[in-house]
């Protein structure tokens, strides 16, 4: 209540997902249930519109961002319609599902669009691109004292403090001889994949050459890194190595021009997938001799992806629903019945239960951002929306092998499809060759010294 509606609104969503606890709900009959995920949302959504100063929110002019939001809340009613009849597997019996279920899952989706709805109406600007840097680099590093003391007393915080036991997850994260940090966002991929995102922002900020704490932020930098690297995350740590370079050494339009053939690589990715066009089993054969335990896990995900890309197919336009029924669950031959797959990343979840609508319309969210920014390419964008890119781009591509979507991933899609040329204080740069056109140094950049 004491701070701008942006700021504020940051800051409600991010504290909301680094301190509120897994696994616990007010879940009530007919109703999504509210959890760390949507109470923050709906108490930001309702406190920006009570305290924002007038024409400060302003809800998202884009057409297609507008079809996408829409026809995302529309699905789990065509959803519902589409899966009428029970499911009946041996012992096991999934429920049908109809008006109220496909209300419900509707009122669920537009929960969770809420993050992006608000960054787009509060978070557009160069202003707030910064305001969101800094928010993830200070949460990141008052984030890494619970993050150090779980590395070395293993994940404990959340039953010490929340009374909330995880026993299933807390042996996944059994590394090295050591631990991996949950702290209270359910397991260390997510950590890490936080401190990732947290580690891009440091980096944008010091190529924006600004200090914290009066100490240049290439220490917070540095220190940032080797949290992420003990927390033993391979994954993260390899797109951090994949995007940092780019985003040091390259220009904010070469960047940019990466980032969306990256989202295409994202959208485009279950098809490539589905056509079984990639050699990803020989790829996880080549790396056996060097890390047979990585091989091992990727050939693990690529054979539960085919199971439950096998399953999305008898539904695909609008998948089959909740209550698991998207999952593959079979009879064994001893007469149990049992559920034989694992979903892991964000995309083929998505596919299964909405089908492709679903799916397209939910990337399609995510992915604009990219196609808009490098439509705007051409006018020098400032380098605190080129890192926010990098750290959205780097949450996506995390979602091909996880399931990270989170509040945060949302916020940070809409503060950069709600950007105009306007909001950053853009324009045109001037043709070569006109006379009396004279090159300005943009308000972003350094002029060169003479």
């Amino acid at each position: 209540m004491l701070l701008p509606a942006g700021r504020a609104t940051i800051w409600t969503l991010l504290a909301g997902y680094l301190l509120l606890p897994i696994s616990t709900a007010f879940d009530y009959s007919g109703v999504p249930a509210l959890d760390k995920s949507s109470i923050p949302s709906l108490v930001a959504l309702f406190l920006a519109l009570l305290v924002a100063r007038k024409g400060e929110f302003r809800w998202p002019r884009s057409k297609t961002v507008n079809l996408f939001m829409l026809l995302y809340c529309l699905v789990p009613f065509f959803t519902g319609i589409n899966n009428s009849d029970p499911i009946v597997i041996g012992s096991v019996t999934l429920p049908a599902l109809g008006f109220w279920e496909g209300l419900s899952n509707a009122v669920g989706n537009a929960i969770e669009i809420i993050p992006f709805v608000l960054g787009a109406a509060l978070l557009s600007n160069d202003r707030a691109h910064r305001e969101l840097l800094w928010a993830f680099v200070v949460a990141g590093l008052a984030y890494s004292l619970p993050i150090l003391f779980e590395l070395r007393m293993s994940p404990i915080l959340q039953g010490k403090i929340y009374g909330v036991s995880q026993i299933g997850y807390f042996l996944q994260q059994m590394r090295g001889g050591g631990f991996r940090s949950m702290v209270f966002l359910g397991h260390g991929l997510l950590v890490s994949t936080f401190l990732a995102m947290a580690l891009i922002a440091a980096i944008g900020l010091w190529r924006m050459r600004v200090t914290l704490f009066s100490l240049p932020m290439i220490l917070f930098v540095l220190y940032l890194a080797g949290v992420l690297v003990l927390n033993k995350s391979v994954a993260a740590v390899a797109l951090v190595v994949l995007l940092a370079p780019a985003l040091i050494f390259l220009r904010s339009r070469q960047f940019i021009s990466i980032a969306f053939a990256l989202s295409l690589v994202i959208i485009s990715y279950p098809l490539v997938r589905s056509a079984n066009i990639l050699p990803l089993q020989s790829v996880a054969e080549s790396i056996r001799p060097f890390a047979p335990d990585r091989a091992e896990s990727m050939r693990f995900r690529l054979d539960n992806e085919d199971l439950l890309l096998n399953r999305a197919s008898q539904k695909p336009f609008f998948g089959w629903g909740s209550y698991g029924r998207n999952r593959v669950i079979v009879v064994t031959t001893w007469g149990a019945t049992t559920d034989v797959s694992v979903t892991d990343g964000t995309w083929v979840i998505m596919i299964g239960i909405y089908g492709w609508l679903g799916y397209l319309t939910c990337f399609g969210l995510l992915t604009y951002p990219f196609w808009h920014a490098f439509r705007m390419r051409k006018m020098g964008l400032p380098v605190a929306t080129v890192s926010l890119a990098a750290m959205l781009i780097l949450n996506l591509l995390d979602l091909v092998p996880n399931s990270s979507l989170r509040p945060i991933t949302w916020l940070i899609a809409g503060a950069l499809a709600g950007m105009s040329a306007a909001s950053l204080r853009l324009a045109p740069r001037p043709r070569r060759g006109v006379p009396g056109a004279r090159q300005v140094p943009s308000f972003h950049e350094p002029a060169a010294q003479t």
